[in-house]
């Protein structure tokens, strides 16, 4: 009887040490397998982006925006701008000037004209959320943001504040970015009152220039592309 309980004890010390080194062996396998996929998170690794706004480039200015994201939560955009000599309606041609709805959000002035270059400044407080751990290099997200842009034309000053949706797609070293954005924007003539950037209405004081500021809300599209380093 002793010699039977014996052999039982041993066969299940046995059976147990030889689990126990067939899942380490296998763990073993996971963590050291280069061609094992793993769930990696991304969003976490992309830190610095260098992006600009294409439909912004048609309109006349060139931004050049940094993105930073501390986490997968918080980040900021900012960076300077350029001004181009020229409008979407100089691309376009006269006769598109006469054809542009003038009613919002379609506030842009056709009539405006930059024949000069410019400068302009931007920040932008990001929130993310909903960022998804992907075994693939692609990895989506969203964020909300406040923003202030800035642009000092030639003959006009523009503040303009404003909050913004963006959808993230990410691929390895590329970002994609179209978002939806609202604003206020205050415009600051220099010499005409009619040549603003976008129609809006005037205030019933007047500025250092002895011009009234012109003041409006604008509903527009961005499309943000860059490069993730």
């Amino acid at each position: 009887m002793k010699l039977t309980t014996l052999l039982v004890i041993t066969l299940l010390i046995s059976f147990h040490l030889s689990g126990q080194t067939n899942d380490s062996t296998y763990q073993q396998y996971l963590l050291n397998n280069r061609d094992v996929p793993r769930r990696v998170n991304y969003s976490s690794d992309h830190r610095n982006i260098i992006k600009t706004d294409i439909i912004s480039i048609a309109g006349g200015h060139l931004p050049i925006i940094w993105e930073h994201r501390f986490n997968d939560h918080f980040g900021f955009d900012a960076g300077p701008g350029l001004l181009l000599p020229y409008t979407f309606f100089d691309i376009l041609g006269k006769g598109s000037r006469d054809a542009y709805p003038d009613f919002f959000p379609f506030v842009i002035n056709p009539n405006f004209e930059n024949k000069k270059l410019g400068i302009s400044l931007r920040l932008e407080p990001k929130i993310y959320w909903n960022t998804e751990h992907q075994i693939t290099a692609l990895s989506h997200s969203n964020s909300i943001s406040t923003f202030y842009n800035f642009k000092s034309y030639s003959n006009l000053s523009i503040n303009e504040i404003g909050v913004a949706y963006t959808y993230i797609a990410d691929f390895d070293k590329f970002t994609y970015q179209p978002s939806f954005a609202l604003s206020y924007v205050v415009q600051t003539p220099f010499n005409d009152v009619s040549n603003v950037r976008y129609l809006g209405k005037p205030s019933d004081t007047l500025s250092s220039y002895g011009l009234p500021r012109i003041s409006c809300f604008r509903l527009y599209f961005r499309l943000n592309l860059g490069y993730i380093f």
